[in-house]
């Protein structure tokens, strides 16, 4: 087997385990018993949720951003980072949360979006919406490609980011793919395009029964 057709196999072997820890973890429901771990992921929620209910009062946003989608956002925090960071660009918290809140009114085609835009404008953050939007798209397809699987059905990106239990898996294997391949702001469509082929075809029929049994 040539080099190259070897580094293809590989790659391929790789996104499936993957995928199959993403199966694997939506079907135990991110169950832990570690106390620390559980108390860490109660910290950041609280940070996140601060960081969105001050958006919304200095912009005069929608309550719902933070009731009704505020654990989703902030589940979208670490891999937006992380991509921001592959394509050289640190940023506060704050405007990570920024983004995430205009990619969603964007996506959503909400009414505070001409809003939101201008406060990109404003910070020149502007320039980095389409990478985050995308980012927050594929994450759609993914939800939605294991639930067409397992259930026959698919979701509104409003109902998906009330799932946490579906988001967070599929938002750390995403996390992990952006820093292992060195995803960036202008290659992260494309690049992930195997992981949405990869989970339709995921095919462990014991896995996919214990999803079902979720529902």
């Amino acid at each position: 087997m040539s080099k190259i057709k070897n580094n293809i196999v590989m790659e391929k072997l790789y996104i499936q385990g993957l995928v199959n820890k993403l199966y694997e973890d939506i079907a135990k429901g991110h169950e832990t018993e570690d106390i620390h771990l559980i108390m860490e992921s109660i910290k950041k929620e609280e940070d996140t949720k601060s960081v969105i209910s001050d958006i919304i009062d200095d912009l005069n946003l929608s309550k719902k951003f933070l009731f009704t989608f505020g654990t989703g956002i902030g589940s979208f925090v670490v891999p937006v980072n992380n991509l921001l960071n592959g394509s050289g660009v640190t940023l506060p918290k704050e405007s990570v949360v920024l983004l995430i809140i205009t990619s969603i009114a964007l996506l959503l085609g909400d009414v505070d979006f001409n809003k939101l835009k201008k406060q990109l404008e404003s910070k020149t953050l502007y320039p980095h919406l389409k990478g985050v939007s995308e980012l927050i798209n594929s994450t759609k397809k993914v939800v939605n490609n294991v639930t067409s699987k397992v259930l026959n059905v698919t979701y509104s990106l409003t109902d998906i980011l009330g799932f946490t239990f579906l988001l967070v898996p599929v938002t750390n294997l995403l996390s992990k793919l952006i820093n292992d391949y060195g995803l960036n702001l202008n290659n992260i469509k494309e690049l992930l395009s195997g992981v949405i082929l990869s989970v339709t075809a995921f095919g462990v029929k014991s896995i996919i029964k214990k999803i079902k049994d979720k529902f």
